[in-house]
C-alpha cells in the first residue's frame, strides 16, 4: 500500500534507515514471547533523563536487528512496537493538539485512504503507551532526525483521536 505513494522518491524506509524505534513495556512482552533473550535486539537509551527500551540496530548497519534483507520484510511483524506500526506517519503538535501527518514529497496526495489505518493505530493497544510517553517519543525522534519536519514536506491530515487531545 505504502510502496506506491510516489514513483520517486527516495527515502529509506524506517527499518533500514536511522530510525531506533522504542518499546514500551507491554510491546516488549509481545517481542519476548517469540524471543525471550533481549540482549540480542534491545538496548537502553536515554532520553531527558528517562531510561527507555529500543530496538538496535545489525552491527556497522543502519537496519534493524529484525529486518530481512533477503525477503524485504519485519522478522516480528505482528509483535512490532507501535513505533514501526506509525510508518508512514507521525504524530505532531500543531495548534496546541496532536495532529496525525505523513512525510511525503507528493504533499497533492489524496490521504483518504489513511484514515482506517489511523483509526487502527488509535484503538491498537499500545497506543495509550505511546501517547502517555509522547514527550520522550517526540524527544527521540528529535534526536535521531533532527529538523525533519524543516527538512521534508508533511502533510497535516487530522486530529489525533486520543482521550487527551
Amino acid at each position: 500500500m505504502f510502496e506506491s505513494l510516489c514513483g520517486n522518491c527516495d527515502h529509506k524506509n524506517c527499518c533500514t534507515d536511522s530510525a531506533v524505534p522504542l518499546v514500551f513495556p507491554k510491546e516488549l512482552e509481545l517481542i519476548k514471547k517469540n524471543i525471550p533473550d533481549t540482549t540480542n535486539f534491545l538496548k537502553t537509551v536515554k532520553i531527558n533523563g528517562v531510561h527507555v527500551n529500543a530496538i538496535k540496530k545489525k552491527n556497522d548497519s543502519s537496519e534493524c536487528v529484525f529486518w530481512d534483507g533477503e525477503t524485504g520484510g519485519c522478522k516480528i511483524y505482528e509483535s512490532r512496537p507501535i513505533d514501526c506500526r506509525l510508518y508512514p506517519f507521525d504524530i505532531m503538535f500543531v495548534n496546541d493538539a496532536y495532529h496525525w501527518i505523513v512525510y511525503s514529497c507528493n504533499e497533492k496526495s489524496d490521504w483518504s485512504w489513511s484514515e482506517l489505518h489511523l483509526k487502527s493505530l488509535e484503538t491498537f493497544d499500545g497506543f495509550d503507551d505511546l501517547m502517555n510517553n509522547m514527550g520522550l517519543f517526540s524527544e527521540h525522534t528529535n534526536m535521531i532526525l533532527p529538523n525533519e519536519s524543516e527538512k521534508t514536506p508533511y502533510v497535516v491530515l487530522r486530529k489525533v483521536n486520543w482521550k487527551n487531545n
